[in-house]
């Protein structure tokens, strides 16, 4: 009973000594701020530019916001799941270069262009929306 005890003890000693190594290796316990990006926000931002932004494109269906993906458009009338890797890759590569925060206001003006994501990108762009929020 006492080795057991003694494992146990000692198992929970090195669990402790690897978590601790791992945070002060990993940099989770530094006091350092991160550097700020500067970002030109106009004077009349409330602050929320990115909010604002998506709310002005839910409550304007005409104004469409493109990403440098122009040449998606001409997948109009093609069906989610008739594309090709290649042209799934295109999807992707627009996808991809997207910051976290775009990726919703990019979906909905894939859908406002008539546009069908394939469907595998559409779990893929659900997930990172997820993980932004």
């Amino acid at each position: 009973m006492k080795i057991i005890l003694g494992i146990l003890l000692a198992l929970g000693v090195l669990v402790a000594l690897v978590t601790w190594l791992s945070n002060k290796f990993s940099g989770k316990n530094k006091e350092e701020a991160p550097e700020e990006e500067s970002v030109n926000i106009p004077t009349d931002c409330c602050g929320a530019h990115e909010v604002c932004e998506v709310e002005e494109m839910l409550q304007n269906p005409e104004k469409i916001v493109y990403f440098e993906d122009e040449e998606l458009d001409r997948f109009q009338g093609i069906a989610a799941n008739a594309y090709n890797d290649a042209q799934i890759d295109e999807f992707r590569d627009v996808l991809y270069t997207l910051k976290n925060d775009e990726i919703k206001m990019w979906l909905i003006s894939i859908e406002r262009r008539q546009l069908e994501l394939p469907g595998i990108l559409r779990q893929e762009a659900l997930m990172l929306v997820a993980e932004a929020s």
